[in-house]
């Protein structure tokens, strides 16, 4: 009996995480009339806060424009394509937890 095809392979549960590019931030003065985009991931405990928000920042900051990203699945995060479309059409993004 020859033991060469029973191998035990331990695997370190150390894992290497995965590094994202981030965007060199800008600061504003004012978020007053800016253009604002609000990305959601539509949670069911924020149902009812999250609109609420919206509506109230709106009524605050009078932005110019307005994008919104509200995600259908809450664990992933929102399409890399999606979210470099609506930084570059905002002054700034208000991100829900998870979003």
């Amino acid at each position: 009996m020859t033991l060469e095809g029973n191998v035990i392979e331990l695997i370190s549960p150390v894992g290497h995480p995965r590094v994202q590019a981030e965007a060199n931030r800008r600061f504003l003065d004012t978020p007053v009339g800016r253009r604002v985009g609000f990305i959601w991931n539509q949670y069911q405990a924020t149902r009812h806060f999250w609109p609420r928000l919206e509506r109230a920042l709106e009524d605050l900051c009078r932005p110019s424009t307005v994008q919104r990203a509200y995600k259908a699945n809450t664990w992933s995060p929102l399409d890399k394509t999606k979210f470099d479309e609506m930084a570059s059409a905002v002054d700034y993004i208000v991100v829900g937890v998870g979003a």
